[in-house]
């Protein structure tokens, strides 16, 4: 008989307990994170601090966290001593056990890497507990409320366009040249007297000595150049799905290119607007035409210096890689439009592939007095043959970092 009641207090003692537990293991229980940074470059590390609070006297007993990051973003683990060690792990999901006493509260740490450009929001996290005897565990999913502390905009890095685009007029011979993006409009058309607004590394020195007073350089781009970038959302000439390209990564080397081309002429005085054919509403702007192919079409206004560069990147990060007209449609539109979209400027096309109607899109500009270039992102060469008299970028490096 004693042992039986001894078994009898044991169950009613679990069982008190279980529905203590079950009524109050997540009362006054409270999870909270923020970051160390609200916008940085793709590959930049972040800090990720959370905070789990239990403000009630019940004990939490064994805590388990389950942290899952949103895709593009990874935990980095390793020898925090060193900022990218070759012994460093990246997880996207990470599980964590502790013991949380009453009125007491846990920080913790995490190193985030950056991985991919976006907008990201965190604070979602599954937290499970077990009773005082480790069984009948209980769960709940926490969502810590949204605030620029903890969303994290990621722009698209840079590259050196130099060191991985390879350009030639000859692209089936054997002479290959490597020319700069900004080699002609760069070009000093001549000198002027210095006026107390021109910027102290535009001053020409040889030409002032000449002329025994200040004189700068006049450089032609600042007055002959607009840049129109075009941002093919489709990753072949035909997708699978009219609204979604088939290999979204080719897009993403045409995002980080046209972030390359931005930064590079961000340091000058040059115009440039961008054009995708993706939704307009999808990053927050209007259509600028009503017509069926034009109001599919996303032209931005445009943008010069650093400040509103940085303005384009932040859109780059949240763009979509939705598909809104075939690129055939857009080219032929811009084609039949050509001083609307080109304002008498220079257009670069930013594709993963090159095919005939792109041709026939650069020998239509070019009777307009607009001419076109283009960056091709991977190895795909639709178009039989190439012109000579066509400037084609064709990448060469391989970084499996950035594809």
């Amino acid at each position: 008989m004693f042992f039986i009641a001894i078994i009898i207090a044991a169950v009613i003692v679990y069982l008190i307990q279980k529905a203590v537990y079950d009524k109050k293991t997540f009362e006054n229980l409270d999870y909270s994170v923020s970051l160390s940074a609200e916008e940085v470059f793709e590959g930049e590390d972040i800090f990720m601090y959370e905070e789990i609070t239990n403000a009630k006297k019940l004990p939490v007993s064994s805590v388990r966290v389950d942290t899952e990051l949103p895709k593009g973003l990874c935990f980095r683990l390793g020898d925090k001593s060193v900022l990218k060690n070759k012994g460093d792990e990246f997880k996207n999901y990470i599980q964590s056990a502790f013991v949380l006493k009453g009125n007491s509260k846990i920080k913790r740490r995490w190193r985030i890497n950056c991985m991919t450009r976006g907008t990201y929001n965190l604070g979602r996290v599954l937290i499970v507990s077990n009773d005082l005897f480790g069984f009948n565990a209980n769960s709940k999913a926490f969502d810590a409320p949204r605030t620029r502390h903890n969303q994290v905009v990621v722009l698209p890095r840079a590259i050196d366009l130099d060191s991985y685009f390879t350009s030639s007029y000859f692209h089936s011979g054997e002479v290959t040249v490597m020319r700069s993006l900004l080699s002609d409009p760069l070009r000093i058309a001549g000198a002027r007297e210095y006026m107390p607004n021109d910027p102290m590394n535009r001053i020409n020195w040889t030409s002032s000595a000449v002329h025994g007073k200040l004189m700068v350089n006049v450089e032609e781009y600042t007055e002959q150049y607009l840049f129109n970038i075009i941002l093919n959302m489709q990753s072949r000439s035909r997708e699978l799905h009219p609204h979604e390209p088939s290999s979204p990564e080719y897009i993403e080397m045409c995002i980080t290119v046209c972030a390359s081309i931005l930064d590079k002429i961000s340091s000058y005085n040059i115009p440039v607007r961008l054009l995708a054919n993706t939704p307009p509403a999808s990053v927050g702007l209007e259509a600028i035409s009503d017509d069926e192919i034009g109001s599919q079409i996303l032209v931005t206004k445009p943008y010069r210096g650093k400040n509103d560069i940085l303005n384009v990147l932040r859109m780059l990060a949240s763009l979509k890689t939705e598909i809104s007209c075939q690129t055939d449609k857009m080219l032929d539109h811009i084609a039949g439009n050509p001083f609307f979209y080109a304002n008498n400027g220079n257009m670069i096309v930013i594709s993963s592939y090159i095919d005939e109607r792109m041709i026939v899109f650069h020998d239509v500009l070019e009777k307009q007095g607009v001419k076109v270039i283009f960056y091709i992102t991977t190895a795909n060469q639709n178009a039989i043959i190439i012109p000579n008299n066509i400037k084609v970028f064709f990448k060469t490096y391989i970084d499996k970092s950035v594809i």
